[in-house]
């Protein structure tokens, strides 16, 4: 994108900033922050405080939107690091909540202070995990922005779109990303009305390219990231904030690609997920990722706590992140060999979940059960929720299981649907597979790669085992290896369960047989070793 650090005419933003001061002229002031804000950096932004620091505090008081423009002032000019923001983000959404606590949205008449102080505001809830809420408001923000837009003698917004643009971060992290591509193309199309808006329009551009890249809709995502490139930031300190969902939309072009070089970049610039962004459950997405393809998936397993440790429990708790979270752990799970315990996970949290779907397909494929595949694979693959990188490894998982079962016709229906899906660059969803399984599909059918990505396939290594072996007990069954675990007698735990003895004593054969056991001890520790406890 265009590296604009300061916008132009600086001499002429300090002159009318200097002006309006020298003419005690508030309203002009609060006019030429609302516009200029987020170009004030360096000495321009010391000028601004300086300037801020002449105006009355009882005007200061009653114009919310100065306030707010003192505290970047402020940050601006005493921060010269551009990659920590963290503190001035916290004393700006601390004013934005007091602020609008004392603001009365229905008899709210200017619509500038209105979006400021509720954006603001609507900010800071996301931060304490209360997505729910700042959607809420954000929506009552928006009836009134509607209610006042048309009024003759009320101000225009001071950044169009920017509203719309809150609501959409808000319902990417609530995962409900269809809203929140709607509201992310309303924000651009509001502001790209005029240049003065490039910042907003910089943003939303950035942040549909992440939803499709992460969604895996990478020809949609390449667009968007190509409108972004036409927008320049309107400050160096702002620009990480800004674009940063531009970069993680590109390192998962590279890992769609296998480019780890190209990956590594992005990650350089993004972080390991443990920054505290607003989006981290998208760089956590693409670190995890990272880490299962061509990392180390022990290591990233243990990172995985890290990351929830760098979080408040609200955030890691909701929406994305719990999805992002949960996904991975299932994943590093199987490729570190911990079958049970992923099928654990899967089913403790829901195993119908799309989201879910892929490991789950996979597990059953490890196990031999093929006919499972089929129609596990059948009944996802072409789900709207499925994403279209998921999408491309359940066709592969389903191609393979019908080739195991006999059904090479089946298996090439699978490959010649995969194309549909799959462009020749692609390299993720075969570097996936084992090489054996890999040479039999491209046996079978025609799989287009290019020679770039051929050449980078070659150095694709083994993900997941080659077979697993799923221990699966019933539920009462469980209950019965609880009930020992315990140290309860045969007796105890049949008044506990309300059965009889032998009935006990015959779910606790089923359960030494499933776990290979023949002991209480025995099956308590290869209960353990397992995850089914």
């Amino acid at each position: 994108m265009p590296d604009s650090a300061q916008p132009a005419h600086l001499a002429d933003l300090a002159e009318a900033l200097t002006g309006a001061a020298e003419d005690r002229d508030w309203a002009a002031l609060e006019a030429l922050c609302d516009r200029h804000i987020l170009s004030m950096e360096g000495e321009l932004a010391a000028r601004l405080l300086f300037v801020l620091s002449l105006v009355p505090e009882a005007e200061l008081r009653a114009r919310p939107r100065l306030m707010i423009s003192w505290i970047n002032a402020y940050h601006a000019a005493s921060e010269p690091d551009f990659g920590e923001l963290r503190p001035y983000l916290r004393h700006y959404m601390d004013l934005g909540t007091r602020l609008a606590a004392n603001m009365d949205i229905y008899s709210e008449t200017s619509l500038a202070t209105l979006v400021t102080v509720g954006t603001a505001a609507m900010i800071a809830l996301r931060d304490q995990g209360k997505c729910a809420e700042a959607e809420d408001l954000g929506q009552r923000l928006t009836a009134r922005a509607a209610q006042l837009s048309p009024l003759p003698g009320v101000d225009v917004a001071p950044r169009p779109g920017w509203l719309a643009l809150q609501r959409g971060l808000t319902r990417s992290l609530m995962d409900d990303f269809p809203a929140a591509v709607e509201l992310y193309r309303q924000a651009y199309d509001q502001a790209t009305v005029e240049p003065a808006t490039a910042a907003t329009a910089l943003n939303a551009t950035a942040n549909l390219a992440m939803l499709y890249a992460h969604l895996g809709h990478g020809a949609l995502a390449r667009r968007w990231l190509d409108r972004m490139s036409g927008f320049a930031s309107p400050s160096r300190r702002v620009r990480f904030l800004l674009t940063v969902g531009g970069t993680i939309a590109e390192g998962w072009d590279a890992l769609d690609r296998y480019d780890e070089a190209g990956l590594a970049d992005g990650l350089a610039t993004t972080g390991d997920g443990t920054r505290q962004l607003e989006v981290w459950p998208f760089v956590a997405a693409l670190v995890s990722a990272h880490g299962l393809y061509l990392g180390d998936p022990a290591a990233s397993l243990v990172h995985l706590g890290t990351l929830r440790l760098s979080h408040a429990p609200a955030l890691v708790d909701q929406g994305t992140a719990v999805r992002v979270m949960r996904r991975a752990h299932v994943e590093l799970l199987i490729a570190t060999g911990q079958a049970t315990r992923a099928l654990r996970m899967i089913k403790e949290t829901d195993p119908q979940a799309s989201w879910l779907a892929l490991p789950a397909t996979r597990l059953r494929l490890l196990n031999g059960e093929y006919e499972a595949v089929r129609a596990m694979a059948s009944r996802t693959s072409w789900h709207e929720t499925t994403s279209r990188r998921d999408a491309r490894q359940m066709l592969l998982l389903k191609a393979i299981a019908a080739l195991r079962m006999g059904d090479r016709e089946e298996a090439r229906r699978s490959v010649e649907l995969l194309s549909r899906l799959r462009p020749p660059e692609e390299v993720l969803s075969l570097a996936s597979l084992s090489p054996a399984d890999r040479d039999d599909l491209f046996k079978l059918a025609h799989i287009p790669v290019s020679d770039a990505a051929a050449q980078r396939l070659t150095l694709a290594r083994p993900v997941f085992p080659e077979r697993v072996h799923l221990v699966e007990l019933t539920n009462r069954e469980r209950a019965v290896l609880t009930e020992l675990e315990a140290g309860g007698t045969l007796a105890q735990v049949a008044r506990t369960l309300v059965v009889s003895v032998n009935t006990v004593r015959t779910q606790v054969k089923s359960v030494y047989r499933k776990l290979g056991a023949s002991s209480r001890e025995d099956a308590l520790m290869r209960a353990y070793e397992l995850g089914v406890l």
